[in-house]
């Protein structure tokens, strides 16, 4: 509050002057603003003053209700909780991948082992019957035993493969006003480069580590295979080169949501979205071919050529570019029939198609 006092009148005749009325007696002299006032108006001055104060007092108390308002918002808790869920729902997807991996590896070692055994057993069984053996047999039957007691513990023992290039990648938070960040700042953000992950049936067999698929089935054999990639949110380009393709071109390019229960991971299913032969396109299990309405005209593509698909989860919509004809398609997504987060989902179907994961540019 700026301090009142009483000023006497200048003894040389120069007398000051109240600032609003212009009077000259009784005259006071603020410090705070250096202006002086009559008795009635300082009171008015000291008021004033108090009103200000009052509205700076009022205006602190609302900065301080919003300061605890926004740190108690829970928009950033509910990014927390959202990357918590996806995360863990990664690490399930990659833990069901490697259990059906394991349970291939074993079931195959099984039918074998059972076979060669069985094929000895008949053997040993015949001979006894027959009363036609000698010690060589025996010692050859022996020996195939060893064997297979050997073969059945080397097959059985799977060695765990933890490939540190694929982390799950931590979440932090920065900001513009502090220049430091939080304890995990620098951990690695990288996201893993895409693969083919898995085949829902036989007919196509992945390889090169998982940069390309072939179809090894029965002619029109529909083979379904699911990207390794969980794609949630931002904007996400995936490069293909279309290795082989049979005439007439039925290829399906698209994604589905991780969602999608077993049974439903199809192209024709609500979760998915894409672009097939015969000119169609499929959004949640309904269809179009009518080029002269979405453009989209597959008997245009052919082997060697390079396409594009990208997931843009911000936007709710998928892109596929045809590189060589330098044409773009696009399809929204109902992401409340399709969930985030999506993954690649590829359909073969001509035996010996193959297509295959290029570099992003």
């Amino acid at each position: 509050m700026s301090l009142i006092k009483i000023v006497q009148n200048n003894p040389t005749g120069n007398k000051d002057h109240c600032v609003i009325c212009g009077r000259n007696n009784g005259i006071l002299s603020c410090h705070g603003c250096r202006l002086t006032y009559c008795g009635k108006h300082v009171i008015k001055h000291r008021h004033d003053l108090g009103e200000r104060l009052h509205d700076i007092m009022y205006d602190f108390d609302s900065l301080r209700d919003d300061i605890d308002q926004t740190m108690n918002d829970y928009f950033y808790y509910q990014k927390i909780d959202k990357w918590e869920k996806e995360t863990i729902k990664r690490v399930q997807f990659a833990a069901q991948a490697a259990r059906d991996d394991l349970r291939d590896i074993l079931e195959k070692s099984r039918r074998r082992l059972i076979r060669l055994t069985n094929e000895v057993s008949v053997q040993m069984k015949s001979a006894r019957k027959a009363d036609d053996f000698a010690e060589n047999e025996i010692s050859k039957w022996a020996k195939q035993l060893n064997e297979l007691r050997a073969e059945m513990k080397s097959a059985y023992s799977v060695q765990l493969i933890e490939d540190q290039r694929y982390p799950i990648y931590p979440i932090t938070f920065t900001n513009s006003f502090f220049s430091g960040h939080s304890n995990n700042s620098k951990a690695s953000h990288l996201v893993n480069p895409e693969r083919f992950l898995k085949t829902t049936s036989t007919a196509a067999s992945i390889e090169n580590n998982g940069l390309i698929v072939k179809h090894i089935g029965e002619e029109s054999d529909y083979a379904h295979i699911l990207g390794k990639q969980l794609y949630s949110q931002g904007r996400h380009t995936n490069r293909f080169k279309i290795v082989q393709c049979t005439n007439p071109y039925i290829i399906f390019f698209g994604c589905i949501s991780t969602e999608a229960p077993a049974d439903s991971i199809n192209y024709n299913s609500p979760y998915a979205v894409g672009w097939f032969g015969y000119n169609e396109i499929y959004q949640h299990g309904t269809w179009h071919n009518a080029v002269g309405i979405h453009g989209y005209d597959s008997s245009e593509f052919d082997a060697d050529d390079t396409v594009q698909l990208t997931f843009d989860c911000d936007q709710h919509c998928i892109e596929f570019r045809h590189e060589r004809l330098n044409r773009t398609y696009r399809l929204s997504i109902n992401v409340e029939k399709a969930p985030l987060p999506w993954q690649i989902l590829l359909v073969l179907v001509h035996e010996d198609d193959c297509v295959k994961i290029l570099p992003n540019r």
